[in-house]
């Protein structure tokens, strides 16, 4: 009887076993990330991208994520882990850390984007442009967040009333821009600007509405004005020998899902901004537009900031910087069109 069990059960585990390579997929793929797994870019943009892969190849590939808080999110490791081929796909952002994608971060200059939709079109049409900038990968998608804007605990109403007032800044550019106006830029970690508006350190942030609204920081500053400064740039990538190692069938399903899904990026930065706008004026704060005309006028006034970033702080020949500087500048053109 327990011989007659034990063959009964020795069957059911083989047929699971078999059940269960059979379900296996044939290529599995990591991706890591230096966003929370909670992120909309997760949620909205990285989760169906890997599903429609999935389901669009039978079920042949199945991708596994490591995001933020995992041994394979830190966010200034990201490029590294998929250019060696740790993980099969990363995202993450160029400017970190500093200096090691010179050509993409040109975009983060002031005034040079009007918002997420345009900046993600011309990132799109200057992918070869860029491609120098991530050796040893593909370039899947890239992106803009939606422009800066300034967020200040006392109220003011134009950029020259920042003069004498304490910035947090994010970029070297920015700073050069605050040091042009008056401003003392003072750097610090996102997660430390809520505590340091409290304590007095600093009197005000310039940042995208997004991380306005995941750090709450609406609560503490509560006076914006909608300049639409600088975007934050943004990579997905491949390694390319994964890539290379793929069936051409899977290679397609893989560029054509990336183009579909991420295509929506203008959209959910845009989306995700209103999120905190909208907490923002729940809260009672005020928020100053600023017209196009203003904002030209800036980036006359800027030239100087740039073109002085471009000599000195972009790590490129300063005449190769400013030719692709020219070509955002036209890519962006086409795409307000």
């Amino acid at each position: 009887m327990m011989r007659k069990l034990g063959l009964i059960l020795g069957s059911l585990a083989a047929l699971a076993t078999g059940a269960a390579s059979a379900n296996a997929a044939e290529y599995e793929l990591k991706i890591s990330s230096m966003f929370p797994s909670t992120h909309f870019i997760q949620k909205l943009a990285l989760e169906p991208w890997a599903n429609e892969i999935e389901e669009k190849t039978g079920g042949r590939v199945h991708i596994t994520f490591f995001s933020a808080g995992s041994s394979l999110g830190d966010a200034t490791k990201q490029y590294d882990q998929v250019r060696s081929g740790v993980v099969d796909f990363a995202v993450g952002i160029p400017a970190i850390p500093r200096g090691r994608h010179p050509r993409i971060v040109l975009v983060e200059l002031p005034f040079t984007v009007p918002n997420s939709a345009v900046g993600t079109c011309a990132l799109t049409r200057m992918k070869d442009t860029f491609q120098p900038d991530f050796k040893g990968t593909r370039i899947l998608s890239l992106t803009v967040t939606e422009p800066s804007a300034v967020h200040t605990k006392e109220k003011v109403e134009t950029l020259d009333d920042l003069k004498g007032l304490r910035i947090r800044t994010p970029t070297p550019a920015i700073t050069a821009m605050l040091e042009e106006i008056g401003a003392t830029p003072v750097g610090m970690p996102p997660t430390e600007i809520y505590e340091s508006v409290e304590r007095g350190v600093v009197d005000g942030n310039i940042m995208p509405w997004g991380p306005v609204g995941a750090f709450k920081l609406w609560e503490v500053l509560h006076y914006h004005i909608d300049a639409r400064i600088n975007p934050v740039s943004m990579y997905t990538l491949m390694n390319q020998r994964s890539y290379d190692s793929l069936p051409k069938d899977i290679q397609k399903v893989i560029d054509e899902t990336s183009d579909e899904v991420f295509s929506n990026w203008g959209h959910w930065w845009a989306d995700t901004d209103k999120e905190a706008i909208d907490a923002a004026k729940a809260n009672g704060n005020e928020i100053i537009p600023m017209s196009d005309e203003v904002r030209n006028q800036w980036r006359e006034r800027l030239m100087p900031v740039v073109d002085n970033y471009i000599k000195t702080e972009s790590g490129m020949d300063p005449d190769a910087a400013r030719a692709i500087y020219a070509d955002i500048g036209k890519a962006v053109a086409a795409c307000e069109d």
